[in-house]
């Protein structure tokens, strides 16, 4: 039985890397309320569920190209769901912590203007410190961090081990957070 859905999706699969639009929609029914239903499981509000799908298979039409067929679309699904899960949560957490960081250290007055400044020269420093980062950890952060592949896809694309990615990834954000609390 299994099979017989994995032979379903492949056919699908196939023809949407050939860039079929009716095998993208085919699957997009298919899959798109499953997506939905697991991202509302974990505790994301309608529309950041309705985010998730809409950049998951944005993603996918994307990188039709690189499909494989011959593997399960539906755990490739969960994969990438799972990856756009964790950085809505993360967004979620930053966003609750500045809000309380600002709740307890701004009046009530609107200092846009500082707050913008403060975080342009954060970002800043953050860049220069991504810039200072050896060759291989700072390419793996950003295409891990700006790019948002996946450690598979950052590997697959430098042709390394996930585990090299992995190890650079972890040296970097290791690097970064010690500049930074500094």
């Amino acid at each position: 039985m299994t099979n017989l859905f994995i032979n379903r999706d492949a056919k699908q699969v196939a023809k949407l890397k050939k860039g079929s639009e009716k095998a993208f929609g085919k699957l997009f029914r298919k899959y798109a309320k499953k997506i939905y239903n697991t991202s509302r499981k974990l505790k994301l509000s309608h529309e950041e569920a309705e985010e998730v799908v809409q950049e998951l298979f944005l993603k996918i039409w994307q990188k039709r190209t690189n499909l494989d067929e011959n593997r399960s679309f539906n755990a490739y699904l969960l994969t990438i769901t799972k990856s756009l899960i964790i950085k809505k949560s993360r967004q979620r957490v930053y966003q609750a912590a500045y809000e309380k960081y600002a709740i307890t250290n701004f009046s009530d007055i609107s200092h846009q203007t500082e707050d913008y400044v403060i975080f342009s020269d954060l970002e800043a420093l953050s860049r220069s410190y991504v810039e200072k980062l050896p060759n291989q950890q700072k390419q793996i952060y950003m295409m891990k961090m700006h790019d948002n592949l996946t450690m598979e896809e950052i590997a697959k694309t430098l042709k390394v081990s996930k585990r090299t990615v992995e190890n650079h990834f972890y040296r970097a954000c290791k690097n970064l957070r010690t500049q930074l609390v500094k």
